[in-house]
């Protein structure tokens, strides 16, 4: 996954972000890390939702940015993350039959991990099968 360099710039409220390479992602936060995480989560959102070429371009490296940002900027690495960039996909119910000793098995191992629910489980053990 590519790194895009983010521009925080300090205002009356806390931290801006901007991409140079994504124009259409601006965010905030009260704190640098606050504004890191939500980086993180626009610059997701938008290699889900928009379009290259359109919202965002590919990364530059990081000299080139540099040159944009202003006295008193920081610059930061972005990498998307996988797991806000799943939470951003477009997702569509369907009818799946199941035998029930199958789907028992399932969510008895659910109950087991953290943050994972079948529809999760599935999508996962699919997404290997098809690598």
């Amino acid at each position: 996954m590519d790194i895009y360099y983010a521009i925080f710039s300090p205002d009356d409220d806390g931290w801006s972000v901007r991409f140079p390479d994504a124009p259409s992602v601006n965010t905030c936060g009260e704190t640098v890390e606050e504004s890191l995480a939500m980086a993180v989560d626009a610059l997701s959102a938008i290699m889900v939702l928009g379009r290259k070429g359109r919202e965002y371009e590919a990364p530059r490296p990081y000299v080139e940015i540099k040159k944009e940002a202003k006295q008193g900027e920081l610059i930061f690495p972005v990498l998307p993350s996988e797991k806000a960039m799943d939470e951003y996909r477009p997702k569509k119910r369907i009818n799946v039959m199941v035998p029930v000793d199958l789907l028992e098995q399932v969510n008895e191992y659910v109950k087991t991990q953290e943050g994972l629910d079948r529809s999760r489980f599935i999508c996962g053990a699919v997404e290997r099968v098809l690598g």
